[in-house]
């Protein structure tokens, strides 16, 4: 192994000094600008915590469906998927579980009040700009569910210019996939739509999808720094659910109804100084349908945020800030429920010269249902030289209990419990960041992850061994701990190489067993050629066993996936993609089995 690791850094130190790359074409993006770390624009390098971007060229590049797929390589990061295209997809963070993984659109929460989860196949990659994954405790920034990391969708707001595009993809299942976008800049405006519609019939009886997406985004820039954003999102779903195949369920539906409109308002009070303002309102509405019954929930929730900004010469930079919340949820079998939460957060940053940056945040929470939370966090970056680097981070952060852990009834499975506390995680990081010129760097990161009060499912009373009567409860603790690791390599102008792993460690502390569905090893490798607008990318993954919820264990696997862009002419391009090509039968949940070989193909106009 260290011979291997002693070839490997030679090979990326040779690279590093042969290979002739202009930062402005530099795959690894260490000087793009991000946010959703620190809430500040920071380069991507001086950002505290481990944050992934992933932009719009590779959110577009061969035909990823969703934002579960466009990030499901990033180290980790696991993607729970159970089916074809449009079937139920969740995804955690360093083995914490889905319901806390944070998920924003544009800074504001998308997940739900009445799960606790967001379904990824849900989430177009229409209209956006780009994705930013930060893994590892948020809360003392956005509060609740923050405790695995943050994945914020921001959309597009500006537009240099008239540009439109469509684009039809035909493949297996009877899979038709249309996509259209249109932006334009007249004087200060700025304006994008986008929309979608997808259907395919699925691999199995009942897994057929039929999908419509809409985005229109607005931005207007009275002056530098002063802007106004507006918008607006629609989306809507009908799905088959065929169950396990321990458990089939060839007549169950699935609708989903999302709608939401928002503001974003920027306002420079001094040269150094700014004042921001979000406002958000989002109804979803989801029906569940059996043979003879029906689970209709619909959910709404209204959102407004201020935050101020002061830059002492970006040595020192405080961002404060307030933000509430109302959350009205109505269910046929749980009832009609609303909650309102508060929030008061605060950040210092200081800069010493670029060679250490210290960040402190914290935040407290206060929800009229599960009571208060308190959250610090306390980041370094420590530029050691130029190219050498080393991240480290400790804070705290929570995961709140959703409204049917609380209001279940006996028809849902279980009473609800409502005195529910929230989970509670305690989060340390420790990494170190190798530049090798503009054409590799290495990134490895050790994480772990404590988790108190975790909720899970027990017995009402559980001196009574035969009871069937089970509610959420907080008895529970858990441990997660791991090494992320990713290589980037520039061999040519045109060639890239990406590695990617993940060890992972998970242990239920009650139960001393292992957390469910977490792969104790994830890697994934990816290869990308570019050559006059002929993009070829070709990605490999590999999953370690996972255990099952019968006790057993899944087998391991790997998948092979291509991607292909071909130019025509200008303005017309052919776009392909196959998915497991080397048609290899596996799960990543017990008795879902994921598809076998999948192609898609298609044209791309761009004018």
């Amino acid at each position: 192994m260290k011979k291997f690791l002693l070839v490997l850094l030679l090979a990326v130190l040779v690279f590093g000094e042969e290979g002739k790359i202009k930062s402005e074409n530099s795959y690894f993006q260490l000087d793009d600008v991000v946010v959703t770390g620190s809430r500040v624009e920071k380069a991507l390098r001086e950002a505290p915590g481990s944050l992934v971007i992933v932009d719009d060229a590779r959110v577009k590049n061969g035909g990823d469906k969703n934002v579960g797929l466009a990030i499901s390589d990033i180290p980790g990061v696991d993607s729970g998927k159970v089916g074809t295209i449009g079937q139920t997809q969740s995804v955690m963070i360093r083995g914490i579980g889905s319901e806390g993984t944070l998920v924003l659109i544009n800074g504001v929460r998308l997940n739900s009040s009445y799960q606790g989860l967001v379904d990824f196949s849900s989430l177009p990659i229409d209209n956006i700009e780009r994705i930013e994954v930060l893994k590892g405790p948020a809360s003392s920034l956005y509060g609740a569910d923050a405790a695995g990391g943050v994945i914020n969708i921001i959309t597009k707001s500006r537009a240099e210019k008239k540009v439109m595009e469509f684009l039809a993809l035909y493949g297996s299942f009877c899979t038709l996939d249309l996509r259209a976008s249109y932006a334009d800049k007249i004087g200060a405006l700025s304006l994008n739509v986008s929309g979608s519609y997808l259907t395919a019939s699925g691999q199995r009886e009942n897994s057929d999808v039929l999908s419509k997406n809409l985005n229109l985004s607005l931005a207007y820039d009275f002056t530098k720094k002063h802007t106004l954003k507006t918008f607006l999102t629609a989306y809507k779903s009908d799905s088959g659910a065929p169950g396990s195949l321990s458990w089939l369920t060839p007549l169950d539906r699935q609708q989903l109804e999302r709608s939401s409109v928002g503001f974003d308002y920027s306002l420079p009070l001094t040269e150094d100084s700014d004042l921001k303002l979000k406002i958000n309102g989002n109804k979803n509405i989801l029906n569940f349908y059996q043979p003879g019954v029906a689970t209709l929930s619909e959910e709404r929730n209204v959102f407004m945020e201020t935050t101020y900004t002061y830059d002492f010469g970006g040595i020192n930079i405080i961002t404060a800030g307030v933000s509430g919340n109302y959350s009205v949820n109505e269910q046929n079998f749980m009832g009609d429920h609303n909650a309102n939460s508060k929030a008061i957060f605060a950040q210092d940053i200081f800069d010493l010269l670029g060679s250490w940056i210290f960040t402190a945040s914290a935040r407290y929470d206060s929800h009229s249902v599960y009571g208060d939370s308190f959250n610090p966090m306390f980041a370094l970056v420590y530029n050691i030289e130029d190219g050498v680097q080393i991240k480290t981070s400790y804070g705290s952060s929570f995961r709140a209990p959703t409204f049917s852990e609380l209001y279940a009834t006996p028809a849902m499975g279980g009473p609800g419990n409502p005195a529910l506390e929230p989970q509670k995680t305690y989060s340390f990081e420790a990494g170190l960041n190798l530049e090798f010129g503009r054409t590799a760097v290495l990134r490895t990161t050790y994480f772990n992850n404590q988790i108190k009060n975790l909720i899970e499912w027990a017995p009402v009373d559980p001196t009574y061994l035969t009871s069937f009567d089970w509610t959420p409860s907080n008895v529970g603790e858990a441990e997660t701990y791991g090494v992320e690791s990713e290589l980037k390599i520039i061999f040519a102008e045109n060639l890239s190489v990406f590695f990617g792993h993940t060890w992972l460690v998970t242990l239920n502390k009650v139960t001393d067993l292992e957390l469910m569905y977490r792969p104790k090893n994830k890697a994934n490798l990816g290869i990308s050629y570019n050559l006059c607008g002929q993009k070829i990318k070709l990605d490999a993954e590999y999953y370690d066993l996972r255990r099952a919820g019968s006790g057993s264990r899944l087998p391991g696997f790997i998948t092979l996936c291509a991607k292909a862009e071909l130019t025509i002419i200008k303005e017309i391009a052919l776009v392909f993609s196959a998915n497991n090509i080397l048609d290899i039968a596996y799960v990543l949940r017990e008795d879902y089995p994921m598809p076998g070989r999948t192609l898609n193909a298609g044209l791309k106009f761009t004018f």
